[in-house]
C-alpha cells in the first residue's frame, strides 16, 4: 500500500511539473509570434509587443511594453508622474486610448539589466452629454482592447526624467499602425 502512496506521487510530481515546463514553452512561442517594435537611448531600450497589425472587428488586442536600464550605473532613478510610460490610440479623429498621467511627482529605481512589463491599460474619458457616450462606457468597462471597424495609430512612449526638477526628460517613442476589418 505505501509503495501505490509513492508511486501515485511520484506520478503527480511528473504530471504537474511536466505541465508546468510545457506551459512555459508555450508562452515563449506564443511571445515569438508578436510583432516587436523598439526604441533606445544611451541609457534605455523599449520595446512594445502586439499580437498583430490585423484584427477582426471587436477582436481582442493584445500588448504591452518592457523597459530596460542598459546605462553604464548599477541602476538610475527616475522622476516622474503615475504612469511613467503611456500608450496612445486614434485613428485620425478621435482618441481612444490618451496618454494620462496622475500629477504626482515619484522616483522609480530601474536596476541595470532587469527588464520591466508595462502593460497596456485604457486611459481617457467622455463626457455623458457626448453622441457617442454608450459606445464610450462600453469601450472602458471592457478591460480588453476590442476596437471596431478602421486604421488606427499606436504610440507607446516614455514620460520621465531624470532629474527632481524634470529638465532633463527622456523620449522614448514607438509608433506603428494597427487595422481592425
Amino acid at each position: 500500500m505505501k509503495k501505490i502512496k509513492v508511486i501515485g506521487l511520484i506520478l503527480i510530481y511528473v504530471f504537474v511539473f511536466g505541465a508546468c515546463s510545457q506551459y512555459e514553452t508555450t508562452q515563449e512561442a506564443q511571445s515569438a509570434n508578436d510583432h516587436i517594435f523598439t526604441a533606445e537611448n544611451e541609457n534605455f531600450l523599449i520595446k512594445t509587443y502586439i499580437n498583430k497589425l490585423d484584427f477582426k472587428d471587436n477582436e481582442e488586442i493584445s500588448m504591452y511594453s518592457t523597459i530596460e536600464y542598459i546605462g553604464e550605473e548599477d541602476d538610475i532613478t527616475i522622476w516622474s508622474g503615475e504612469p511613467y510610460f503611456h500608450y496612445t490610440i486614434h485613428n485620425g479623429q478621435e482618441y481612444f486610448n490618451e496618454g494620462l498621467t496622475l500629477d504626482i511627482l515619484k522616483t522609480t529605481v530601474l536596476e541595470k539589466g532587469e527588464v520591466y512589463i508595462l502593460p497596456f491599460s485604457k486611459s481617457g474619458g467622455y463626457c455623458a452629454n457626448d453622441p457617442n457616450a454608450n459606445f464610450w462606457k462600453n469601450y472602458y468597462a471592457q478591460k480588453e482592447l476590442k476596437l471596431p471597424k478602421g486604421e488606427y495609430f499606436f504610440t507607446a512612449y516614455t514620460g520621465f526624467s531624470l532629474d527632481k526638477e524634470q529638465i532633463e526628460k527622456v523620449t522614448l517613442k514607438i509608433a506603428f499602425e494597427v487595422k481592425v476589418n
